[in-house]
C-alpha cells in the first residue's frame, strides 16, 4: 500500500461515518499538514513551515521543484495555502520562488497578492521571468495570461512541459495554484508535468467520496501526490492539548 493511499484511507475511514460524512478530524499521517481557522497566527505559520519543509526542503537530494496544489471543489483553500506555501517557503531561503496562477477561469491567487490578473505588463516576445511580477525580494508570481493559450485553456502537453522548463529554468520553485478536480481537468493536466502535487481538503466540507475521486482523478492522469492539506480545521479544545491526545 502507498503512502498517498494510506493518506486518503485515514481521512475515509478512521473518521467513521459514510461516504456522504464530512472528514473534520486532522489525519496523523507525517505528512498531512493542518491549516486552522482561527488558530494563533504563529501556530499557523508554524504548520505552514512544516508542510514546506515536508515538500520542499527534503534532504534526501529528491524535493520536487514543481508542485501542483490543488482542492477538491470549486471554492477551495488551494490559493491560500499556495500563496502561504510559497511566502513561507521565499522566507526561508534565499532561492527564488514563482507562484503561478493557473487558475485561468478564476484567478485567485491574483487576487490574494494584490494583482490585476488581467493586467498584461509584458508581451509574449518577452523572457519568461520579465513576464513574472516581483511580490517580494525572491518571490514572484506568473499571472494566467503566461500559461494561456489565444483561447484562454492551457496548451498542449508538449507546449506546457516547456513553459515549465523555462519557469524552472528562471526560478528555483515554482507553486502552481490550479482549479478544483471536480471543476476542469487542468489540474490533472499540470500534474502530469509537474513534480508533484499537493491536495487541499476543506474540513467540514469535503466530502469523502469527493476526496477520493479527486486522488483516483490524479492518479489515473500520472500525477505524483506527495501529501494533503486539511484546510480551515477548528480546533474544539487547545492545540497543545489536541497534538497530545
Amino acid at each position: 500500500m502507498s503512502r498517498n493511499y494510506e493518506l486518503l484511507t485515514h481521512i475515509e475511514y478512521e473518521q467513521g461515518g459514510s461516504d456522504n460524512d464530512r472528514p473534520g478530524a486532522a489525519v496523523s499521517h507525517p505528512i498531512v499538514k493542518t491549516v486552522a481557522a482561527g488558530e494563533a497566527v504563529t501556530a499557523s505559520s508554524r504548520e505552514m513551515l512544516r508542510l514546506v519543509q515536508s515538500v520542499f526542503l527534503s534532504r534526501n537530494g529528491s524535493a520536487p521543484r514543481q508542485v501542483v496544489f490543488c482542492g477538491v471543489n470549486g471554492e477551495s483553500g488551494s490559493s491560500f495555502v499556495c500563496a502561504s506555501a510559497g511566502r513561507t517557503l521565499a522566507s526561508s531561503s534565499s532561492r527564488s520562488v514563482c507562484l503561478v496562477d493557473a487558475n485561468l477561469r478564476s484567478p485567485r491567487l491574483s487576487g490574494l497578492l494584490g494583482v490585476d490578473a488581467k493586467l498584461p505588463v509584458f508581451g509574449k516576445s518577452a523572457s519568461v521571468r520579465d513576464r513574472c511580477i516581483q511580490i517580494d525580494n525572491n518571490l514572484w508570481l506568473a499571472g494566467p495570461a503566461l500559461l494561456a493559450d489565444d483561447c484562454g485553456a492551457l496548451p498542449s502537453i508538449g507546449t506546457l512541459k516547456q513553459l515549465l522548463t523555462d519557469l524552472c529554468s528562471a526560478f528555483e520553485y515554482v507553486l502552481i495554484d490550479a482549479p478544483g478536480t471536480n471543476v476542469s481537468g487542468d489540474a490533472a493536466t499540470l500534474g502530469q508535468v509537474a513534480d508533484a502535487t499537493v491536495l487541499i481538503i476543506e474540513a467540514d466540507d469535503t466530502r469523502r467520496l469527493s476526496a477520493r475521486r479527486a486522488k483516483e482523478t490524479l492518479d489515473a492522469a500520472g500525477a505524483r501526490l506527495v501529501g494533503a492539506v486539511l484546510n480551515n480545521r477548528s480546533f474544539p479544545i487547545p492545540e497543545e492539548l489536541y497534538r497530545a491526545l
